[in-house]
């Protein structure tokens, strides 16, 4: 980073974000959604665009769920030249210039895809974003706590994504108005 005078941060290094484990051994950054027991149900997205910034030279946040054709606004805060360039393979891939900052685009998923979206003029710029076929996920806060919520009573699979630990699940089943608590454990990466 320190190659770009916009993006060099002497007093305020960044650091990779692609395994955050907290004092706890909680783990953040980690996507929790439902992969089985819907059905053929199908959900409208949300009317709210999902937002990732570019940002200090780096994409925030690094990840963001978002649900099928939902739109996702993505803005260049930087005083620097960006790009944003989705990685994917079920979904039309996009490469836009941010030119400028206060350049803002708005781009959609139309099919589920753990989409990697990348800035080519900054080499360490990633960020991912999981997308999803419906509302029932979420993303592991701070503190690695996540909530799923107004999930139908039924039998499920959840799974979790971690961008370098992979995926865990478990079948769950749900009662109408009724809460379950789940966790997962994932192991250490090896070097």
């Amino acid at each position: 980073m320190s190659g770009e005078s916009v993006c060099h941060r002497p007093d305020d290094p960044a650091l990779s974000e692609d395994v955050i484990v907290n004092p706890d051994g909680s783990l953040r950054n980690v996507v929790v959604h439902v992969v089985s027991g819907l059905g053929d149900r199908v959900f409208a997205p949300p009317a709210e665009p999902a937002g990732m910034d570019q940002q200090g030279c780096l994409f925030i946040p690094h990840v963001m769920p978002a649900q099928v054709n939902q739109f996702v606004e993505f803005k260049n805060s930087d005083p620097a030249a960006h790009n944003v360039r989705s990685v994917s393979t079920r979904n039309r891939p996009f490469n836009v210039s941010m030119s400028t900052k206060g350049r803002s685009v708005q781009r959609f998923f139309a099919e589920p895809e753990f989409v990697k979206i990348r800035c080519d003029i900054h080499a360490w710029m990633s960020a991912w974003i999981p997308v999803v076929a419906h509302p029932f996920f979420a993303l592991t806060s701070n503190d690695g706590v996540f909530r799923i919520q107004g999930l139908p009573a039924g039998e499920y699979t959840i799974e979790a994504w971690h961008e370098t630990l992979g995926t865990r699940s478990q079948n769950v089943t749900v009662t109408d108005g009724g809460m379950h608590e789940i966790g997962f454990t994932f192991a250490a990466r090896q070097n």
